[in-house]
Formats: C-alpha cells, structure tokens, sequence
C-alpha cells in the first residue's frame, strides 16, 4: 500500500469527518458512515510488503461497507488482518449463492480476516483501538493455502504464536518503529510464516474428518517440498511418491486450494530467493547463483516471475540496497 500522500516512514492520520479519499488510501475503498462528533487516529506503519494500521477512533454507529463497486479488474486483493486491543468488531460478509451470509465478532485479542475481492460490512464499537494489518492476497495464500477457509472465523492471538505476532504488530505501532526496508521485509516474512500457521491450525481444527485427512497430505506434500525446494528436478511425480499417493490425487489436493503443485513450488521458491538476496549484497552474478540454488533452470524466467510475483526485478532489490535502503521518517498530520 503506498503510504498517504505519497509519504514513507510511519505516518499519523487525524480526522474529525469523514474522508474517502483517505480512508481508501489508508486501507480499501469503503462507504463509510459514523457520527458528527467523530474523532479518529490512524497509525500506519509499512514492513516490508505489509501495511500495519493502528486505528483509534470514538464514534457511534461506526460502520464500513465493502461492495462490489468499490473493486476493479485491475485490483488483485488483499487481506486485511483485524485485531481489536480495547473494544470490539463485528464483521458481517456478502452470502455466496445459496448459503446464509457469515458474521464474525471480534472481541479484544481476536483476529478477524476480510477479503477485499468480497463484500462486507464491519460494524464497530464507539471507542476502539485496533491493529489492522494489509497483507497482498498472493503472499498470504502462498503461506496459508487455506486462508479462504478461516475467513469469518475469529482467531484467538492471546496464547502461542498468535501472542507473539501480536506483540511483534503492537510493538512497531506503539514504539513508532521506523524501520529500514531490510527490517521490514524481515520482520514481514515472520509475520506471514505465523499468520500462516495459525490460520492453518485453526481450519485444521473444525473441519470434516474427510477433509482433515486431506489437510494432512496437503501438510505433508508442503513439507516435502520445501525439504526438497533446492532440487531441480522437483515436480508432481516426485512430490506424489515421496509422499505416499498418486500424482493424481496430489493435483486434486493442490486443485481444491485453488492452485497446482508446481505454483506452489514456484511461490515458495521465490519467497525464498528474495530473502537470500536480501541477506546478502551482489550484482547480477548473485542473482544466477540464488535463482540456480533454488531449483530454477533459467534466469531470464526467473526474473520474469520474480518480477510478476513481487513487482520490481531482482536486481531493483539489490539496488535498492547498495543505496542504502533507508525509508526517512515523516510524518503526516490531517485534521
């Protein structure tokens, strides 16, 4: 998400009324109603490809409504991660075809999730302090194959890893952490990998017996994969023995995520060569060497993919970082 105004760093928001235009550049284009004597408080905060939003607000009657007007072809989506610290939301999504619309009520120390390709409408309390964090649709999915399946469902971040990623999400707003993009991308890697954990547990933990069995080989084929993320050779046929079942049942298995085998693979390759290239400095030499260590046999598709995935070449991020990388602080005030 490009920060308001076109600034960088952590950037504070005030607002007495309500301004689409910047509530659609804080988080997604939304109607919104709430009262006159409203007042609000938006901290945002980016980390790596993710946006953090600290939202505090006093209002009555506060609500936002995510139709299908607000959305463009060209928009690929997002996810937005809710979490209230001190008040509480309820968040009502569109009914698909035949079945009753779900509603999901967020109490403090819960996590909520909304898709911005869907409608919805979130209903929140007069006062509230909640984190927000925007994550890319293809990077959640690419570490939470499921992601679709906890949507409506509240998550409880008070115990284990959720605890932790929502001391590390409190600790960037409340600190106002300004941090370098390396750091960002660091720490938004740690947060995708335990978002994807917990997403993933909880779905485990309420569906069919059927289903849960089919989990378990998904499991256990993600597992396999990323044992073996550095062989060339990898591909369905591989991955099917390697785990016990045919190449056949393994694609149905992939299908009914929304994705392949092989798209997979080539999702966590990438995740995993924009990390090493981030961790280490180089030209275009390096690149070969990474995009080579990590099972691909060709760097111009490489680059290609890297490029589609991420949105900047290979070589973009390593420029970025003999440059130095550092986002200077700003900070801007709307009342």
């Amino acid at each position: 998400m490009n920060n308001p105004a076109g600034t960088t760093g952590t950037s504070v928001i005030k607002m007495r009324s309500f301004d689409p235009a910047i509530i659609g550049s804080i988080f997604t284009r939304v109607d919104m109603s709430w009262s006159k004597d409203a007042r609000a408080k938006f901290v945002v905060s980016p980390v790596g490809d993710l946006s953090l939003i600290r939202s505090m607000h006093k209002a009555t009657n506060s609500k936002s409504r995510r139709l299908e007007r607000h959305m463009t072809d060209e928009d690929e989506g997002h996810y937005f991660a809710c979490l209230p610290m001190a008040g509480g939301v309820e968040i009502q999504y569109a009914a698909k075809s035949n079945k009753t619309p779900k509603a999901c009520e967020l109490k403090a120390g819960q996590l909520g999730l909304v898709k911005t390709k869907e409608e919805y409408e979130i209903n929140m309390s007069d006062t509230l302090d909640a984190l927000w964090l925007r994550i890319p649709a293809k990077l959640l999915r690419s570490h939470a194959i499921c992601v679709d399946d906890a949507v409506g469902r509240p998550l409880d971040m008070n115990s284990g890893l959720g605890h932790v990623a929502k001391k590390m999400m409190y600790g960037v707003v409340s600190e106002d952490l300004d941090l370098p993009d390396r750091s960002g991308r660091v720490l938004s890697q740690s947060l995708l990998s335990f978002l994807g954990e917990i997403i993933s547990s909880s779905v485990s933990d309420e569906v069919t017996v059927a289903t849960r069995g089919r989990r378990k080989i998904l499991e256990r084929a993600q597992a396999f994969i990323e044992e073996h993320i550095h062989d060339d050779e990898l591909n369905p046929a591989l991955i099917a023995r390697g785990i016990g079942i045919s190449s056949r049942y393994l694609s149905e298995i992939f299908a009914a995520e929304g994705t392949s085998p092989m798209r997979w693979v080539r999702k966590r390759r990438l995740e995993m060569c924009r990390m090493e290239l981030e961790r280490q400095n180089g030209g275009q030499q390096l690149v070969c060497e990474i995009a080579y260590s990590m099972g691909f046999t060709n760097v111009s598709s490489f680059n290609r993919a890297f490029k589609a995935h991420f949105g900047h070449a290979p070589r973009a991020l390593l420029s970025q970082k003999a440059t130095g990388g550092e986002k200077p602080n700003s900070s801007l005030l709307i009342v």
